[in-house]
C-alpha cells in the first residue's frame, strides 16, 4: 500500500484547526504575522533575545509536538520568530499549525551536514530544489522527489545579502534526511551524483509543506560541519574552532534579512 492515496479524502483524526481550538476553548483564534523565521537549530531564539528588544506573541505554539514560544521584536509587527523543531515530523506538525494560524511565508534558518569538497564549516547554502528522503513528505504526495522553495524574492537578490554579509554562498541542491545512521558513504556518493552538497533533516518536508498550503518557503542552511567523502578520510567531527561565533553570526544574519522585508 502506497504511503498516499490520492483517493483518500477522509479527515484526519487528528488536525491542526482542532489542536488549536483545544488550546483557546470559546475564544478567538489567534493569528500570527504573514510571515515567520523557523529555526532548526537550537540557538536561534535565545540569540534573538539577547540582542533584540523582544516580546511573546504565544507562548507555547499549539500542536501535537510542537511547544516553541512565538517571539516578535517591538517595533517590528510583520515576522514573528520560534524554534521549528527537529526532524520531518516535528517541522511538518509545526507549518501545518503556523497555516491555520495565518502565516503565509516561511523562512528556515538551519544547519547542514556538506559532504560536497568544495564546501566548508560557515558556508551557507540557498538550495534551490531539496532532495525528499524523509518519510513525511510520502504521506503527503505520492512521488516528492525534489522539493523547490518558492521564496517571496528572487533567489538573486537573496544571495546577494548574505554574499555581502561575508559569506560563500552556494545555490547547490542538498538533501533531507529522518536516517542520521543510514548516511553511508555509498548513499552520500549517490547524493552527489544527483546534484546534492549537503544533508539536513527538517527542509524538504516544510518546504513540500508550505507549497501545498500556498505558502512562499525559503531555506538558508549554513554547514555545520564536513563529512568525509570515503573511508579512510579524516573522521567526521561537528562543528570546528569558533563555530560557535559562527552560528551566533548566522542566526543574526537570517534576524536582520527578514527585518528588512517585513
Amino acid at each position: 500500500m502506497p504511503w498516499f492515496d490520492p483517493e483518500d479524502h477522509s479527515r484526519p483524526v487528528i488536525n491542526p484547526l482542532e489542536q488549536i481550538a483545544g488550546k483557546y476553548p470559546g475564544m478567538q483564534m489567534p493569528v500570527l504575522p504573514a510571515k515567520a523565521v523557523v529555526f532548526c537549530l537550537g540557538k536561534g531564539l535565545p540569540v534573538l533575545r539577547e540582542h533584540y528588544p523582544c516580546h511573546i506573541i504565544m507562548e507555547k505554539l499549539p500542536g501535537f509536538i510542537t511547544h516553541s514560544e512565538v517571539l516578535g521584536i517591538e517595533d517590528i509587527p510583520g515576522v514573528c520568530f520560534l524554534h521549528g523543531g527537529y526532524a520531518s515530523p516535528q517541522a511538518a506538525c509545526t507549518i501545518e499549525t503556523l497555516h491555520v494560524l495565518g502565516v503565509r511565508e516561511v523562512f528556515l534558518a538551519g544547519l547542514c551536514g556538506g559532504f560536497d569538497r568544495c564546501l566548508s564549516v560557515g558556508d551557507v547554502l540557498l538550495p534551490e530544489r531539496i532532495l525528499c528522503e524523509e518519510g513525511t513528505s510520502f504521506h503527503y504526495m505520492e512521488s516528492p522527489g525534489f522539493a523547490e522553495p518558492r521564496p517571496p524574492i528572487p533567489f538573486d537578490e537573496i544571495s546577494s545579502c548574505f554574499e555581502a554579509k561575508g559569506y560563500r554562498v552556494f545555490r547547490k541542491a542538498t538533501v533531507t534526511t529522518d536516517a542520521v545512521y543510514r548516511q553511508t558513504y555509498h548513499k552520500e556518493s549517490v547524493w552527489r551524483e544527483k546534484g546534492c552538497a549537503a544533508v539536513d533533516m527538517e527542509a524538504s518536508a516544510i518546504v513540500n509543506l508550505c507549497s501545498l498550503r500556498g505558502m512562499s518557503s525559503t531555506v538558508a542552511l549554513m554547514v555545520s560541519d564536513r563529512h568525509p567523502l570515503r573511508e579512510g578520510d579524516p573522521a567526521w567531527q561537528w562543528g570546528g574552532t569558533g563555530f560557535t561565533d559562527l552560528c551566533t553570526r548566522f542566526i543574526l544574519d537570517c534576524i536582520a534579512f527578514n527585518i528588512s522585508l517585513a
